[in-house]
């Protein structure tokens, strides 16, 4: 095994940074019930000790920022998609309707944009939250339909 350290993980590494640099640390590990010593240590690359699944729950309970959750999976090539706390369609064909509109919408304002071949900075963000409001009705429309049919394994439905 080598003694080098090398950067394995640069997205993860760099959140990781730019989260304790825009944080008090000394009130983040109050608030988790560790030491502000330990959680300085394990965001420090040089120390052994690395920050848990528990302490990146931890950490994003207190702050709600997904940012460590988000690198670390940018670093799997995935990504994550917040389920929203808005209010449910009547229905899954209501849901579907609905999110047709919203990729219509996005897939509208994308010809609008790249027809001009520039956007502003608030056209930018405004595209990425329509996008992300999207992407989250896809999630809550996944979730309702794996909650409204649950699959029952062929052995669990013999016993029934």
């Amino acid at each position: 095994m080598s003694n080098t350290t090398r950067n394995l993980h640069p997205h993860y590494r760099s959140a990781c940074a730019g989260f304790v640099k825009d944080r008090n640390v000394e009130k983040l590990a109050a608030s988790m019930g560790m030491s502000a010593h330990v959680l300085r240590n394990k965001f420090n690359q040089q120390q052994k000790h690395k920050l848990s699944g528990d302490d990146l729950i931890a950490l994003y309970q207190v702050t709600k920022d997904e940012t460590l959750l988000d690198a670390l999976l940018f670093e799997c090539g995935l990504t994550a998609v917040a389920i929203p706390d808005a209010e449910r369609a009547p229905s899954l064909t209501h849901q579907v309707i609905q999110l047709n509109s919203q990729i219509a919408s996005i897939g509208q304002r994308t010809l609008e944009l790249t027809e001009r071949g520039r956007i502003t900075s608030n056209e930018h963000r405004s595209f990425m939250s329509i996008a992300a409001a999207a992407m989250g009705s896809v999630a809550l429309l996944i979730n309702d339909v794996e909650q409204r049919f649950q699959v029952v394994s062929p052995l669990a439905a013999l016993a029934m």
